[in-house]
């Protein structure tokens, strides 16, 4: 089993480092290896794509119906990455901002709103985007709309996407709009893909989970596809799949591990 390397909390002032983005220093660090490598490769803009509940072994299990995750892991890097929480809104919270739980007290997108309202500077919910916006990067952000709100004149364009039951149109339109996103070449793209997620809520059958997957690895193509050349791809889990007992029957030893340990996949490549 891979040892985790790195924290979702790291994410965020790792793209601080590649951009020379400066913000407050937080509870993550730089990952010198990506860093460093991705600097050497005059990587000019970076694209942050969270596909959700992707666990570091759920990844390994599926690798061969995600050829376009997996292109990028073969001429990039592959990690597990300690995830901070069990739920999307505080791992998000990390990831953008650098803090863990514990300090930048996001539970909900209501958390958001209260946490602003009684500090708008606070820096603990200051996140990756909003400290590049404030540096003259052009940001953006598409995500599910509620959340995107909360970014609204902090961020030079966002686009939300009403929730539905039906995950995979969602999927789909958050793709389209980051690819429109993408023909503004903003410097700092934010993705948020909830298929996994949804299906491992609610499948019953593999069968089900795994056109997800497919799904979501065809969504992710499409965003390299259309991305410039010299973008950075920083790909990332939140947190391993729910509905954990059903999944558990059929898991292996290994499986069953990183689920405990709530490893995610992170994986960086560039175009």
């Amino acid at each position: 089993m891979c040892t985790p390397r790195c924290s979702l909390a790291d994410i965020a002032p790792t793209i601080s480092r590649i951009l020379a983005i400066p913000m407050v220093v937080p509870d993550g660090c730089v990952i010198n290896d990506v860093a460093d490598h991705y600097i050497k490769h005059d990587c000019k803009r970076v694209v942050l794509i969270i596909a959700d509940s992707l666990g570091f072994k759920l990844y390994h299990r599926y690798e061969s119906i995600m050829p376009s995750v997996s292109s990028l892991v073969s001429q990039g890097l592959l990690m597990g990455c300690s995830s901070v929480e069990r739920h999307t809104s505080p791992c998000i919270a990390s990831i953008f901002s650098g803090y863990l739980p514990e300090n930048h007290h996001i539970h909900s997108t209501e958390d958001i709103y209260r946490e602003r309202a009684k500090n708008p500077e606070n820096p603990k919910i200051k996140t990756i985007l909003e400290w590049a916006y404030d540096a003259g990067f052009k940001s953006a952000v598409v995500i599910e709309s509620e959340g995107a709100e909360t970014f609204r004149e902090r961020v030079d364009e966002l686009h939300g996407v009403k929730n539905s039951e039906d995950i995979i149109d969602y999927d789909h339109r958050i793709i389209k709009s980051a690819i429109n996103t993408l023909s503004n070449e903003p410097d700092l793209l934010a993705v948020h893909l909830r298929s996994i997620d949804r299906y491992a809520h609610r499948s019953i059958h593999g069968k089900e989970l795994e056109e997800a997957i497919i799904n979501t690895d065809t969504n992710i193509g499409q965003i390299i596809e259309h991305a410039e050349k010299g973008t950075l791809f920083l790909i990332c889990g939140d947190h391993t799949i729910h509905g954990w007992e059903k999944w558990k029957l059929k898991a292996t030893d290994e499986e069953i591990r990183n689920h405990n340990e709530n490893v995610v996949a992170l994986i960086v490549g560039c175009k």
